[in-house]
């Protein structure tokens, strides 16, 4: 198996069969890869349109193989992903969101870069203005570099690929809020793995939006809990 892509999935039955057609896609006649979608404690028909997909899978003849992970509670968006990687068999493992806002075809293309090479770490780095969500981004960001003593640029976006070696250094992955990208940029500059970014424009979502972005409650708790898990994470031991 050459490539994992792991997808987190929370009342995401809209898009899943767009992300299996936007997968079948992406040129990986020469790859053996596998789509491991995350059944993250969805209320609504997610488990059943992974199912349907994977069925429609099974029926053809390619070296792409579609697993389903599931959890019956919600595990946030770091457990989510963290399920996903235990599955996950890929010389080069990465995850994206499944919202549709990163097409499918970047993770192919951030594999392009870092395949053949060890120890690397790919990230989508976006390049369009993206309104609230961009201020929201950047304050996160600045933060996070005056916290952690490194500079943080585009922690959140999408996808995320890396080699297989690298996946050991993540021992503590967060399950909570969404600062898994955060974590994760955190260890590799910790221990000195190669970063290598790729632009990538960030779309529209097309079904569901966040909530914790839209509630004041929501969010004022996001930065406090976000604030606690920076100095937590600037104090504990990280390297390998």
């Amino acid at each position: 198996m050459n490539l994992s892509l792991v997808l987190p999935c929370f009342n995401e039955e809209k898009n899943i069969k767009h992300l299996y057609e936007e997968f079948i896609q992406i040129p990986l006649v020469d790859y053996k890869s596998e789509l491991i979608l995350v059944n993250n404690g969805s209320s609504d028909n997610t488990g059943f349109e992974i199912d349907k997909i994977i069925k429609i899978n099974n029926s053809k003849k390619n070296n792409i193989s579609v697993k389903k992970v599931t959890l019956e509670k919600n595990e946030g968006y770091g457990g989510g992903i963290s399920a996903g990687l235990k599955s996950t068999t890929g010389q080069y493992i990465g995850w994206s969101h499944a919202d549709l806002q990163t097409p499918l075809e970047d993770f192919f293309r951030l594999f392009q870069i870092v395949k053949n090479k060890k120890n690397i770490y790919g990230k989508g780095y976006r390049v369009n203005n993206r309104g609230y969500d961009g201020i929201i981004s950047r304050f996160h960001e600045k933060l996070a570099s005056f916290i952690l003593g490194h500079e943080m640029e585009e922690i959140n976006a999408q996808p995320k690929i890396f080699s297989r070696d690298v996946l050991e250094y993540f021992k503590d992955i967060p399950k909570n809020w969404t600062v898994l990208d955060t974590y994760s940029t955190y260890i590799c500059l910790a221990n000195k793995v190669e970063i290598v970014k790729m632009d990538v424009v960030f779309k529209t979502r097309i079904h569901g939006h966040s909530k914790w972005k839209n509630n004041l409650g929501t969010f004022i708790k996001y930065i406090f809990c976000n604030v606690v898990y920076l100095i937590k994470l600037r104090l504990s031991k990280v390297k390998k």
